[in-house]
């Protein structure tokens, strides 16, 4: 290589390394994100074939990858001081190995499942401001020849950015735990004044996170989703415990104060300090029982007035409600709960909702209206693969058709059997 060409290579390395600390210094705080990202530019700048990031767990005292290169986003974990990356994580010191199969430390039994062949290692601690090992970046294969002092340097250089990032986004992670825990805590506590209806904002989360997939919701927005729709029902907190739990048709009377739960709720979550892209859960979460047509409460508007993820947390609150038991009912049949959504589409419900919630599997919905019996609720593995076929929409015309086929009877039959145990 001539001096020219040698120069421009430094410079294009110079200019990477420099992108790779704005690309993570942007605060990437999923963790999984970051860690795609990590590995990426990493293996990129070094010139390698494949690049892993290992996270360490004190408390199991393991180091783990959710995502490695060439293994299909499998998890790799392993003890902290066995290989090479255990070897890295316990004596906080890099090390470069010219040759794996001439090192003791190597596992060859990964390339032997995989059909890779390892020849070069590089691999550098990733240390937190304490100086304690956080995690490894391994890399292998240099693509033109062994990694050099140049490679460790820079490695070196990448991991203590790295390290920074990553620990930002351990801290995310906890508070978004913390928060989490505490609403859902919260949303428990509620259910619970009613043994009946216990579990409703654990179910009409599940189905208005599946609902929000198959609308293609960023994860940002079913982040949004997921946390208003665990609140969606807080303000019951300020009915009465005998309008709750009463046995049987509610008075004009009792309607009414039902019906100022999501007054409550919005007042509630309003005193509540959310960051920026969560304020709007307020609005979202008290907004569930208004109706498309207008003909809802508490503010009786309409359309596209109404936030779109309250518009489908209404689907999923209605769809819990009637195919659970109740004090005065069962289940309501399949069929009759199918054919509401069926009528009320464009008027009660947004047509779009309806058509996508449709489009659930049946394996979705059944394992969401049985989710608090997940102790001793089994779904046998044959019964498992017929529902995962098959959708909502699938078992609405089988229900509907005049002379279903032997297939298609099956499928009802199988369903029926999960449904309103």
């Amino acid at each position: 290589m001539d001096e020219l060409t040698q120069l421009k290579e430094e410079k294009k390395r110079l200019e990477k390394i420099l992108d790779f600390g704005h690309k993570i210094s942007t605060q990437i705080l999923d963790l999984d994100e970051l860690l795609k990202l990590l590995m990426q530019e990493v293996r990129e700048i070094l010139n390698a074939d494949r690049c892993t990031v290992f996270i360490r767990d004190f408390e199991k005292d393991i180091l783990w990858s959710r995502i490695a290169d060439g293994l299909a986003d499998k998890k790799i974990t392993l003890p902290v001081g066995k290989g090479i990356v255990g070897a890295v994580a316990k004596e906080g010191k890099i090390l470069n190995i010219k040759d794996a199969y001439a090192d003791e430390r190597f596992n060859r039994e990964t390339d032997k499942k995989t059909g890779y062949c390892t020849k070069t290692i590089l691999s550098c601690p990733l240390k937190n401001k304490d100086g304690e090992v956080i995690g490894v970046f391994q890399v292998l294969n240099k693509k033109n020849g062994v990694f050099d002092e140049e490679d460790e340097k820079i490695l070196t250089l990448l991991a203590r950015q790295a390290a920074d990032a990553i620990e930002n986004a351990f801290l995310y992670e906890e508070q978004r735990k913390m928060f989490e825990s505490f609403i859902e805590t919260l949303s428990v506590a509620l259910d619970r004044r009613d043994t009946i209806t216990a579990g409703h904002s654990k179910r009409v989360t599940y189905f208005s996170i599946k609902l929000g997939e198959k609308l293609n919701l960023s994860k940002k927005e079913l982040e949004l989703l997921k946390y208003a729709s665990w609140m969606h029902d807080l303000g019951k907190i300020g009915v009465r415990e005998a309008i709750l739990t009463k046995n049987g048709r509610l008075t004009d009377e009792e309607y009414e104060a039902i019906k100022k739960h999501a007054v409550f709720t919005k007042e509630i979550l309003e005193k509540i300090y959310f960051k920026k892209e969560f304020r709007e859960i307020p609005l979202i979460a008290s907004s569930h029982h208004e109706n498309y047509d207008g003909t809802g409460y508490p503010l009786k508007i309409s359309g596209t007035q109404i936030p779109f993820l309250a518009r489908i947390i209404a689907i999923c609150d209605v769809f819990d409600a009637i195919t659970s038991h109740r004090h005065y009912r069962k289940p309501m049949p399949i069929l009759k709960v199918l054919s509401i959504f069926k009528e009320e589409k464009g008027k009660k419900f947004d047509a779009t909702c309806v058509d996508a919630f449709f489009k659930i599997s049946l394996y979705d919905i059944i394992t969401g209206i049985n989710l608090d019996k997940v102790q001793n609720f089994v779904i046998l593995e044959d019964d498992k693969k017929v529902l995962a076929q098959y959708t909502l929409e699938d078992l609405w015309r089988f229900l509907k058709g005049d002379f279903p086929t032997p297939s298609q009877k099956e499928v009802v039959n199988v369903f029926l059997k999960y449904y309103g145990k």
